[in-house]
């Protein structure tokens, strides 16, 4: 246990040093006040429109970032040759894979809290909404950048950088339509076709389903049941993601 948390730790520490970070948070300001500029000339509830561009935007940055950050840490610490001097201090390399995912997750996560927090400052400026399924919202969005990083950690094991940020980047926007992926197949009088998107189906991370904003600030809202059954597939995914990370990462070599 103490292994992974001081890899948490120096992932936490090495994320937040990284200038990445200030680059989105300035973004993110910019397309704020765009967002502000443009509802101020429209009619209806300028709050819903602000919020609908600012989750959106922060759902796409933090997956962006979570993709870069967690496959860029990796390589650098392969090419820094760091990760060998941890490897030779772990007894068991899943530890490492546990310990990062953790440090990642949490850096990543106050981020997503800051942004949904800057973006609640600025829907107060226009109107109120439904508080309890826009906090809904960005509760799972953090799951979801959550099973990016497992996704990510997956792919950053492979040798080539941009490779693996494609394979994620692949994944990621499957992962929004398996249901329209589902639904072609079954409209397909191929067998194969329907075998294979099938497959696709359950293999691939239903990324939709922890997707709350489009009901954020209303007054639907999802119950604790069905808050726990998302959560429950999230921790899932996660969990099974990370095994299979750890599974290739004990066999790889790293000579």
């Amino acid at each position: 246990m103490q292994a992974i948390l001081e890899i948490a730790k120096l992932t936490f520490s090495d994320a937040i040093r990284n200038k990445i970070f200030y680059g989105v948070f300035i973004f993110l300001i910019m397309l704020l006040l765009t967002a502000i500029a443009l509802a101020s000339v429209t009619m209806g509830r300028t709050e819903l429109m602000i919020m609908d561009l600012g989750l959106g935007s922060i759902s796409i940055l933090g997956n962006l970032m979570a993709i870069i950050i967690t496959i860029q840490s990796l390589q650098q610490e392969r090419e820094s040759r760091t990760l060998y001097v941890l490897i030779t201090r772990l007894e068991q390399r899943w530890k490492y894979i546990i310990g990062k995912f953790s440090g990642l997750a949490a850096v990543l996560s106050i981020q997503i809290i800051l942004m949904c927090l800057l973006l609640a400052l600025c829907i107060v400026m226009f109107g109120g909404i439904y508080w309890q399924s826009y906090m809904q919202a960005c509760f799972t969005t953090i799951l979801e950048i959550w099973i990016i990083i497992g996704i990510a950690l997956l792919f950053a094991q492979s040798s080539s950088l941009f490779l693996a940020i494609l394979l994620t980047l692949a994944v990621d926007i499957a992962g929004r339509f398996t249901f329209a992926i589902r639904q072609l197949g079954e409209q397909s009088d191929n067998p194969a076709l329907q075998f294979l998107t099938q497959a696709m189906y359950y293999i691939l991370p239903n990324l939709e389903a922890v997707n709350l904003r489009n009901q954020a600030g209303y007054i639907v809202q999802y119950e604790w049941p069905q808050l726990l059954q998302i959560c429950t597939y999230s921790m899932s995914e996660i969990a099974l993601l990370l095994c299979i990370c750890s599974f290739i990462f004990s066999r790889k070599n790293l000579s």
